[in-house]
């Protein structure tokens, strides 16, 4: 009696193009791989996430407020004067570096960052908000740093300007845990007395 052996796989010959004209390999069945489940997300992660929704939530207080702005800027310079532009474009990208970063043991420092930079109905709502950060951040021994890596000026009319700014965040728990992430804002800027600061923001 004799016992008939399992078929093997059929291989497959396929051409493979190269200098000197074709030549023949031949290849094995493709091997199925088990799924690999995605790694759970740590708890900093999380925590920092609530932290990164409440300053998404400021800039979507300034929403409709930097649409009418920009849609006033009629007469762009943008790109004829540069000395203008790099200038908003410097003094805005470090401001709101130092305005989105915060640390849980040292909220003046935000608080006064945002007096100096943030003019009108922007500085209550910012205030407002922050209000809420205050206390997780605490909780949590939070310290969130924020950098502006690209600062543009996509409008720039006399005194008045628009910019898309965007910031790396960093947040570091007290017990060590780090998270990061990215904000992108559309922002309005206006110069009084050879200083620039922002009159709305918009999440972009």
């Amino acid at each position: 009696m004799t016992t008939k052996r399992a078929d093997k796989p059929a291989r497959r010959a396929v051409k493979v193009a190269g200098k000197m004209g074709g030549s023949t390999r031949v290849l094995e069945p493709p091997v199925e791989e088990t799924p690999v489940a995605a790694p759970v997300r740590r708890r900093g992660a999380v925590v920092f996430g609530a932290v990164a929704l409440v300053m998404a939530g400021l800039a979507g207080w300034f929403a409709i407020e930097a649409r009418d702005a920009t849609a006033a800027l009629t007469h762009n310079t943008a790109l004829t004067d540069v000395a203008t532009t790099a200038e908003v474009s410097d003094q805005i990208g470090k401001a709101l570096g130092t305005v989105f970063s915060y640390r849980y043991d040292d909220p003046a420092k935000s608080e006064q960052a945002a007096k100096a930079v943030l003019t009108g109905p922007a500085l209550g709502q910012y205030d407002q908000l922050f209000a809420q950060v205050r206390g997780l951040a605490a909780e949590q021994k939070l310290v969130v740093t924020s950098t502006a890596v690209v600062s543009g000026v996509k409008v720039l009319d006399g005194d008045r300007a628009s910019l898309l700014v965007f910031l790396d965040q960093t947040g570091v728990r007290g017990d060590g845990q780090r998270s990061t992430g990215a904000a992108q804002l559309s922002v309005s800027a206006e110069r009084a007395e050879g200083k620039w600061r922002v009159t709305a923001l918009a999440a972009a």
